[in-house]
């Protein structure tokens, strides 16, 4: 006696959606694409760089491939000019592919000095 019960008895049932594709198509749909690539470029930063650089630094946004970050003076952006080819690097494969083309320094304390206050 065969006890299972399917839940679908008398439904048709179609080939298994992917949720990957589906979930891709409906962030496409809405348009937020390019936002949750920002999003997951911004989140790497730390990973990519260090808690000791990611405490001096703040990623701010992805604009036409390069990630802008602030620094809190010129030395720190003279720094991270020397640093940015592997520091790119390092997030495109933290992302699996090349998103950040390279980095777009800015000297900007004021952020900088209140992301390390609200930590």
């Amino acid at each position: 006696m065969n006890r299972s019960i399917s839940r679908n008895k008398g439904r048709s049932v179609g080939p298994p959606t992917v949720l990957h594709g589906l979930l891709d198509a409906a962030v496409e749909d809405l348009g937020i694409d390019e936002k949750l690539v920002e999003c997951r470029a911004r989140m790497a930063w730390e990973e990519a760089v260090g808690p000791a650089l990611a405490q001096h630094t703040s990623p701010l946004r992805l604009s036409k491939g390069y990630l802008e970050v602030a620094v809190p003076s010129a030395v720190w952006r003279t720094q991270l000019n020397f640093m940015q080819r592997d520091i790119a690097a390092r997030i495109n494969e933290l992302l699996g592919g090349k998103v950040v083309e390279g980095l777009k320094l800015l000297n900007q304390s004021e952020n900088v000095e209140r992301k390390r206050r609200n930590r």
